[in-house]
């Protein structure tokens, strides 16, 4: 029985997907190609084409791929092409729309052995003659033009959409007087793990003895993860031995950034370190500026960071407290939620 309420689709020949997600690319390239598609279909009639024969283009999130973008999928072939640029697009629209031909070296994945595709509108694949009518824009490609990349050609294409995509260890501070900045660290801390990245998590003030929700999670993930203080400031009962913790707990974390052996380390409220001036900020940004390994992520958490931090990170986040239930009902820290 077919269900009234499910979505309706309308048929088409090939769907085209760039991915805008950025980890493999610059987002605004993917957008950039969309747009070169739109203007190739007139061109090449793909305009001319109805349903079932049409060509769709759009963009999508993730593709699930990092690396090697600009990624473009075209289905219901399940071929996946990679490091993409106009070249390659027009290739694509050509040798592969029009003439059924996947363009086999710029190909990394297929769903469906070569020649197995499944069958689509003759249309599409060129088995009907297509409207010969062109442009007059003289900006424009002739349909009849053939590209032909020699290997140094297709070498220094691909050079250059490595170079674009660049990818670096970010130095990320989260900041404010609102609730989250931890929290937030702690889910790039889990997704981290999923990704099977080696990380470690170092808390400024939390007690070494702590047995928080976190901690307890990042036992069963096998993440180091520790205090290396006594408690909250404004309970401690030796502020000189808080502040020798803190410091020993820098000197300890300057060993696990400088190692090379993490992909990510989490220094849990070291803006109060600066803040309170045991630390110097320029000395601890001149440190990390000489030591931090170039693809070690480095996320620091804590209010009042200062701004020679803000200036050198790559990513701020401010939290902004707009309701809180302590303050609005006195509602107190629950476990699970806050600890």
């Amino acid at each position: 029985m077919t269900d009234s309420n499910a979505p309706s689709m309308r048929p088409y020949g090939r769907h085209l997907l760039i991915c805008t997600h950025g980890d493999c690319a610059d987002p605004e390239e993917a957008q950039r190609l969309q747009q070169r598609f739109n203007a190739l279909a007139p061109q090449h009639g793909l305009n001319k084409l109805r349903n079932p024969q049409r060509v769709k283009c759009t963009t999508t999130d993730c593709l699930g791929v990092c690396s090697g973008g600009p990624i473009l999928t075209v289905y219901p072939d399940g071929i996946w092409y990679h490091h993409v640029d106009d070249a390659l697009l027009e290739r694509i629209v050509r040798e592969h729309l029009l003439e059924g031909q996947p363009v086999e070296e710029a190909i990394f994945h297929r769903h469906y052995p070569a020649g197995d595709e499944p069958s689509y509108a003759p249309d599409v694949r060129g088995d009907v003659a297509l409207p010969e009518e062109q442009p007059e824009d003289n900006t424009t490609i002739e349909a009849a033009e053939t590209v032909v990349e020699s290997s140094e050609e297709k070498k220094a294409r691909r050079a250059a959409a490595r170079e674009r995509n660049i990818k670096k260890g970010l130095v990320i501070i989260n900041t404010g007087n609102g609730k989250g900045k931890t929290t937030a660290a702690l889910g790039v801390m889990t997704r981290a793990w999923g990704r099977g990245m080696n990380t470690r998590v170092i808390q400024f003030f939390k007690h070494e003895n702590a047995n928080f929700g976190e901690t307890r999670a990042a036992r069963k993930m096998e993440i180091p993860f520790g205090g290396v203080g006594d408690g909250f400031t404004w309970t401690s009962n030796d502020i000189d031995e808080t502040q020798a913790k803190s410091l020993h707990g820098w000197e300890n974390a300057k060993e696990i950034i400088a190692s090379g052996e993490h992909d990510l380390v989490i220094l849990d409220e070291f803006t109060y370190v600066m803040h309170f001036g045991w630390l110097d900020a320029n000395e601890v940004v001149a440190w990390l500026r000489e030591h931090k390994p170039p693809m070690l992520h480095l996320i620091i958490t804590g209010r009042d960071a200062p701004q020679e931090l803000v200036e050198f990170a790559d990513l701020v986040t401010e939290m902004r407290e707009i309701k809180h239930p302590y303050n609005e009902q006195g509602i107190r820290a629950q476990a699970g939620i806050e600890f």
